[in-house]
């Protein structure tokens, strides 16, 4: 990653379009389109990873008037906001780099990784988590209850026993779950949690759910997946939920395209897999930590070709017939 200064209107780039798609009202197809242009060179990513640092600014000037002047596209609080953001960008140290940053939610967690990073926290009562890529949470300890948030990404957690009177709870998204063993993974998806528990239960209460209703008991050696009103039925856990806890990506029969949907959680930047081959198979075991070689033995083992439109946009394309 380049320490150079990001050019002017690169940053005015990324400033328009971080401020525009900070607003509720953006579209997909917003979205789709500003992942292209940050996916369209290295510096455009760099600009876009320091607007993200700097949300905490432009996020208190989208709000109220600023968040109204998005809807007045000429507007003057508009230009302010869009010069300001632009200012920061330019005049971030040359040291920084935008693999640390992540999204302002997950920005002011407490701990966090990076895409590819993985940690092991230590928490005060002698427990740990292991933070898997991308991830962010909260820690809250106190003489009544030990909590945990988990804003994004995934993390396995192990639990010291104390008394019941200190509980130890998992704040996601979706729901509140009472850990009442000593091992268990959870994972942050857009819409819903995942749970696994391999040592000892957990009681899982949804957000929206009423009374004792959608909420569930999960067994050791079970797993579920968490909506807001309910939890689906456990079933057995699937092993292959741990395999990144030893660096691994493990597929068995898996799409191409669910498969590169989940390599590029651990890959900064855009990576994408043309419609035509998503419905390729794939089997295999794969390392984690060098993605540039899982894209080749790709490449070597199905009929695509791995385009780089540059370091940070890749796409994986059907081989033209020779």
């Amino acid at each position: 990653m380049s320490n150079t200064p990001i050019d002017r209107r690169i940053a005015r780039e990324a400033a328009g379009w971080f401020v525009r798609l900070q607003n509720d009202g953006a579209s997909a197809a917003e979205h789709a389109a500003g992942a292209e242009w940050r996916a369209r060179h290295v510096d455009h990513e760099r600009a876009w990873q320091l607007a993200e640092r700097f949300s905490s600014q432009a996020r208190q000037l989208c709000a109220g008037a600023g968040r109204a002047a998005l809807e007045r596209p000429r507007s003057l609080e508009r230009r302010k906001t869009l010069k300001t953001l632009a200012l920061l960008i330019v005049g971030v140290p040359l040291g920084f780099t935008a693999q640390r940053c992540l999204p302002w939610r997950e920005w002011q967690a407490d701990e966090r990784t990076a895409t590819g990073e993985q940690r092991t926290l230590q928490l005060p009562d002698g427990g740990q988590i292991r933070l898997n890529t991308g991830s962010a949470v909260d820690i809250a300890y106190d003489d009544n209850v030990r909590r945990v948030r988990l804003i994004a990404g995934e993390m396995f957690v192990e639990v010291p026993r104390e008394p019941a009177s200190r509980p130890f709870i998992i704040d996601t998204a979706e729901a509140e779950i009472a850990l009442l063993g000593s091992r268990f993974l959870v994972r942050q998806y857009p819409r819903s949690t995942y749970l696994a528990a391999l040592e000892g239960a957990a009681q899982v209460r949804p957000r929206l759910s009423r009374g004792d209703d959608g909420q569930l008991h999960l067994a050791a050696g079970r797993q579920t997946h968490i909506f807001p009103q309910a939890a689906e039925p456990s079933m057995a856990l699937a092993q292959h939920r741990l395999d990144w806890l030893g660096g691994v990506l493990r597929a068995d029969k898996m799409r191409l395209d669910d498969f590169i949907s989940e390599l590029g959680r651990y890959r900064p930047g855009l990576l994408r897999c043309d419609p035509a081959v998503g419905a390729l198979r794939i089997s295999g075991v794969f390392q984690l930590r060098d993605t540039e070689q899982v894209l080749h033995a790709l490449s070597q083992t199905l009929p695509v070709n791995i385009n780089y439109r540059t370091p940070y946009w890749v796409t994986l394309t059907a081989r033209a017939n020779t």
